[in-house]
């Protein structure tokens, strides 16, 4: 066994733990694990073929010649599933939602016939091997398994989109509930299947892609494996609930008139100067709502039509000001960054140097070096 064959027997066997891990572990969240876990499961039997192939194992173990292929069907249902649950963990499967598995089940009545067939047929299908990958039809049957994966990886951005539109109309805070690490998952799909399907095309072509298909695409399916295994395991979200983020109202049906959306929008900003509610770094949409006696539908409406912001940028707008004041005041000189950013109600030196440079242009640090230069 080669180095190559070994590194990808490790990555067949960090997904197929994973997945059972998953599978098996109980929680709030565990709905959406179990999706999760079913993929990893998936991405490791869709390699188990180049290791046979590399390592000629096919030879003593015929019968799983193609197990894999129907399983690439499922990656784009299972992923897509996942991140529905994880974003929203009220929805409720309903059993349209099967159709999703429709196209594996045709792939496993298609291919039916070849796993019911005698090992001397699949002897012959080893030996094939290379011819068989570059036939017209396994060409374009490669191409559309990878267009599906395409059409779900697309479907999962946009419900990413949504979530993170959802939360930042309730959340003050947003670093440990953004799922940034599905968005990164969601970009290496679209690498990885582009790098396929490219390397399709120029087969398709008369370029003579398939060792350059069997080294890397096991390899970065190998990668995907430990990678998103690794932000799994230290990102909370997978293991323990994420936080629930309640749903934007829209305002068709609202009582609200101009007059009181105005008169609400003073009583909040003369709130948030005066009680300063922005200092702790918790502060959400019903908590806000609860200390001002307003029904959160209306300070959210408030919020986002009548100030002009969703309710993050607000929150954090104050508290970048409270920045502002601390980075520029004498007796705070010797606070750090970091002190700067706690005592102003962010939780995190990253997000409060994001925030700072989206809404001033430039960051702390840069504020305060240039304020102590101006003259006084």
């Amino acid at each position: 066994m080669d180095l190559i064959a070994l590194v990808i027997l490790l990555g067949i066997a960090q997904g197929l733990f994973l997945g059972v891990f998953l599978l098996f572990t109980a929680g709030p969240n565990s709905r959406a694990n179990r999706f999760l876990g079913v993929l990893f499961i998936c991405c490791s039997l869709s390699i188990i073929h180049f290791f046979l192939d590399r390592t000629g194992l096919y030879r003593e173990y015929p019968h799983l010649m193609r197990t894999g292929i129907p399983v690439l069907f499922l990656f784009g249902p299972l992923f897509y599933f996942y991140v529905r649950i994880l974003t929203d963990r009220a929805t409720r499967l309903r059993w349209v939602d099967a159709l999703h598995a429709a196209p594996f089940l045709l792939v496993v009545l298609m291919f039916l016939p070849f796993f019911l067939s005698g090992e001397d047929v699949k002897l012959q299908a080893a030996r094939d091997l290379a011819h068989y990958s570059t036939r017209p039809e396994w060409l374009a049957f490669s191409a559309i398994q990878i267009l599906q994966l395409f059409a779900y990886m697309i479907a999962v951005r946009r419900i990413l989109g949504r979530y993170n539109e959802r939360i930042r109309n309730t959340q003050s805070s947003v670093e440990r509930i953004n799922l940034r690490w599905l968005l990164i998952g969601n970009n290496l799909f679209f690498i990885i299947f582009g790098l396929m399907l490219a390397l399709i095309v120029l087969q398709a072509f008369g370029v003579p892609t398939l060792g350059v298909y069997n080294l890397t695409v096991p390899l970065i399916v190998t990668g995907v494996n430990y990678g998103l295994g690794f932000l799994g395991l230290r990102q909370p979200e997978i293991f323990s609930p994420a936080e629930e983020a309640a749903a934007f109202r829209k305002y068709e049906k609202s009582s609200l008139t101009p007059a009181l959306a105005a008169e609400l929008a003073r009583k909040v900003e003369g709130f948030m100067a005066s009680r300063r509610p922005y200092l702790n770094p918790e502060l959400t949409l019903p908590a806000l709502a609860t200390q001002l006696e307003i029904p959160q539908h209306q300070l959210s409406q408030v919020i986002n039509e009548t100030i002009g912001v969703n309710f993050f940028d607000f929150v954090n707008g104050h508290r970048v000001q409270e920045a502002q004041r601390l980075l520029l005041d004498p007796a705070k000189s010797a606070f750090t960054v970091l002190a700067i950013a706690q005592e102003a109600g962010f939780n995190s030196k990253s997000a409060f140097n994001a925030v700072f440079r989206r809404q001033t242009g430039q960051t702390p640090s840069q504020f305060r070096q240039k304020s102590q230069k101006s003259p006084p």
